[in-house]
């Protein structure tokens, strides 16, 4: 064994022993309130602790901007005793199966970039539903064939003259089966 590899074992090693640290609920709380008052970095220096490790207790026991600034006033501090785990995760949300369809189907025509500005959602996620559904450039080539097949122009959304164009031609259409209806 090289020099090298007996240092990279090592560390592997005492990598993978590292215990992962356990804090009560009183700790926590503790440290929150502190972090309240003095902020997250100050509280992770003194508590030795991470400063996510405070963002996420902070998370946990439900402190907002208002709770900071009612401290800040000197108001008393309502800190509840335990930890709340079931608050929503942050960032993340949840669209719906429709949604998220509509949105790759809407990019095979569109590209992701476009879609994601248009539906207020990630270029990523844009992707994924792509990768999700099925939506790749062989589907562009097909909804751009069923496009001329319908008369629209382009590979993009209908222009506002197509729509009425394709409205006026539905109407016409809607009335003719009037018509049908009312012979019988």
């Amino acid at each position: 064994m090289t020099k090298r590899t007996a240092v990279r074992s090592k560390l592997k090693s005492s990598s993978s022993t590292r215990k992962r640290n356990t804090y009560s609920d009183a700790f926590r709380r503790k440290v929150v309130t502190f972090s309240v008052k003095n902020g997250i970095v100050a509280a992770a220096q003194k508590f030795d602790v991470s400063t996510p490790s405070v963002t996420n207790w902070r998370k946990d026991f439900g402190v907002t901007r208002a709770t900071k600034e009612a401290a800040t006033q000197g108001k008393k501090l309502n800190i509840p005793q335990h930890p709340n785990k079931n608050h929503a995760p942050s960032g993340r949300k949840n669209y719906s199966d429709s949604f998220r369809e509509e949105v790759a189907n809407f990019s095979a025509l569109e590209g992701v970039e476009k879609t994601a500005i248009r539906f207020g959602v990630s270029a990523p996620s844009v992707t994924n539903w792509r990768r999700e559904f099925g939506v790749n450039r062989q589907m562009r080539a097909e909804l751009l064939e069923e496009r001329k097949k319908l008369g629209l122009e382009g590979g993009g959304a209908p222009s506002k003259k197509e729509i009425q164009r394709i409205r006026n031609q539905v109407k016409r259409t809607l009335e003719l089966l009037d018509t049908l209806l009312e012979e019988q």
